[in-house]
């Protein structure tokens, strides 16, 4: 199309950079060999993206900013009804809503604001009386690099040095909160299409990331790797999401079933947010989400046991990590 060889002429000749993964059409890349990780135990993970000190209240779309928010209440509500569950957050410890906060007040969303630290002491409650886990989802969840195309996707125009840089970034602002984030999923999901940031995060401490959907992140333009299992690439373990609670229940109850049946991992996705967003927890998806819950604890009790992204990685490792390490792609 003319329109894409525009764009790429653009990125590669006006911006001199590379193409992020899901414009690359030639790049052939797969991981699709690497040996799935599992264990004697089919996981359910439910995780969301977007967690900020965003609130319903400002003029943006919140992101679970106040304990009152929507997001919030259904979370607790969730939490409450279900204390087994895992619940792993991705956040942004810095969110950049708009251009305007490159320029001013850029960290009155940052999670180490003294504003925000009634927040914060909330979601430190929240892991200390529940399964919720915290991992980085960038730093900003914007990107200048490019000011024409896809300005939430943070990592797509990085270099490997620039991916570090940012990641250490983030690293340095959770620790400075009190958190120590072992997990990654890169804003908007895509990168550079030389996948160096892969590397990036093995290099900079992460343990594992979650870089693919059915159709995004290292699935954008063709499948590269597992849709239902964990898979130990370049350094780190890749987590994929298989199931959007915004699909139809039926869609999800076979989803589950075939996971099963290949004894892989359930990985539920949302947006922290009430609407506009795909995947968003509105009411409609979090009455789906209870459902999905009831559904697994009632025809798979004995298969099934629901954990964070951290505590499958705990497990992968002891179980696999070890002797996979040989076989690294």
């Amino acid at each position: 199309m003319l329109k894409d060889k525009v764009k790429g002429f653009y990125i590669r000749h006006v911006l001199r950079k590379q193409v992020p993964i899901s414009f690359d059409k030639n790049n052939t890349v797969s991981f699709l060999d690497a040996e799935p990780l599992t264990t004697g135990q089919v996981y359910c993970v439910i995780n969301f993206d977007d967690l900020s000190p965003l609130p319903d209240k400002s003029r943006f779309i919140g992101r679970g900013g106040s304990k009152e928010d929507f997001v919030s209440l259904k979370q607790m509500e969730l939490l409450k009804q279900f204390p087994f569950l895992g619940i792993t957050h991705f956040m942004i410890p810095q969110f950049l809503p708009s251009d305007h906060y490159y320029l001013i007040n850029r960290k009155q969303f940052s999670i180490i604001n003294h504003v925000n630290r009634e927040w914060l002491d909330y979601y430190k409650s929240l892991m200390a009386d529940y399964n919720v886990e915290i991992a980085s989802h960038g730093v900003y969840h914007r990107q200048a690099g490019n000011p024409l195309f896809a300005r939430h996707t943070e990592f797509a125009y990085l270099d490997y040095k620039e991916s570090v840089e940012r990641l250490k970034l983030s690293l340095r602002i959770f620790h400075e909160a009190g958190f120590n984030p072992i997990g990654f999923r890169a804003p908007g999901w895509d990168m550079n299409s030389d996948l160096s940031l892969i590397d990036a995060i093995a290099d900079t401490g992460f343990k594992y990331a979650g870089l693919s959907s059915y159709d995004g992140g290292l699935n954008a333009v063709k499948q590269r790797v597992h849709h239902f299992h964990p898979v130990f690439i370049k350094g780190i373990i890749n987590f994929p999401d298989n199931i959007n609670i915004d699909w139809p229940f039926e869609k999800i109850k076979e989803t589950i079933d075939k996971i099963i049946r290949l004894n892989g991992i359930i990985v539920i996705k949302g947006h922290f947010s009430k609407h506009i967003l795909t995947n968003s927890l509105s009411e409609t998806n979090y009455l789906k989400l209870v459902e999905t819950v009831r559904y697994i604890r009632r025809e798979y009790s004995e298969t099934v046991k629901f954990a964070t992204f951290a505590d499958v990685y705990s497990k992968l490792a002891a179980d696999n990590v070890t002797g996979t390490k040989q076989k690294q792609h």
